[in-house]
């Protein structure tokens, strides 16, 4: 989840974006290229590269837009009439100023999907994880964990165990003798602490040693 600071920036930026346009037009300033194109890029791209989410980086595109086109319909309000609106409203046969807010609009859903896109992996698999012990629906495995698996049960012989149940190749973990000390590692695949002498990991069942 972006921070505050990410998702104020966000807005900012899509703010920015989706007023630059109509006011560079109020201004009377003229630049070498489309000022839509600029603002689209801004507003697509700024909320996704900082959220990274595809919520997030939606929600906040759209809350700059819509503050963007408040602004400029109340307070500076003109026609934007460049070569990229102009090619929306011909297609569409719609005024300038609607394709001008479509082509905003699309820009918020195109900064969903770049924020989906560069979320981090690691995101993606917690909260498919958290969504499959909640819903209690199964997840898709990627094929090398899938792998690892199936090699793990294969040498195990074991049957998955039930949820909340430890794995069944905790058994091999030998009971400490009175007054041995045992030591713990960390596992190398869950984290969780696991005995020294330990073959296989009796959280997640994977093996630990060679």
């Amino acid at each position: 989840m972006a921070s505050l600071a990410r998702v104020a920036g966000s807005i900012i930026a899509a703010f920015g974006g989706a007023i630059l346009a109509p006011l560079l037009v109020y201004l009377g300033i003229s630049i070498p290229f489309p000022a839509t194109a600029l603002g689209l890029v801004i507003v697509a791209l700024v909320p996704a590269i900082l959220c990274r989410s595809f919520t997030t980086a939606s929600i906040a595109s759209i809350a700059g837009i819509l503050a963007g086109l408040i602004v400029w319909l109340t307070l500076i309000y003109n026609p934007v009439m460049d070569a990229i609106v102009g090619a929306v409203a011909g297609n569409l046969l719609v005024d300038p100023t609607l394709a001008y807010i479509l082509l905003l609009a699309a820009m918020a859903l195109v900064s969903g999907a770049v924020g989906l896109a560069l979320s981090p992996r690691e995101e993606v698999i917690k909260a498919a994880l958290e969504r499959e012990s909640e819903e209690g629906v199964a997840v898709e495995v990627p094929p090398a964990a899938e792998s690892e698996k199936s090699v793990a049960e294969g040498e195990v012989g074991a049957v998955e165990p039930h949820r909340g149940e430890a794995p069944a190749v905790a058994a091999e973990v030998e009971a400490p003798t009175a007054g041995e000390e045992v030591v713990y590692v960390k596992c190398i695949h869950c984290g969780e602490p696991v005995p020294e002498e330990a073959v296989y990991c009796p959280h997640c069942g994977k093996r630990v040693k060679a």
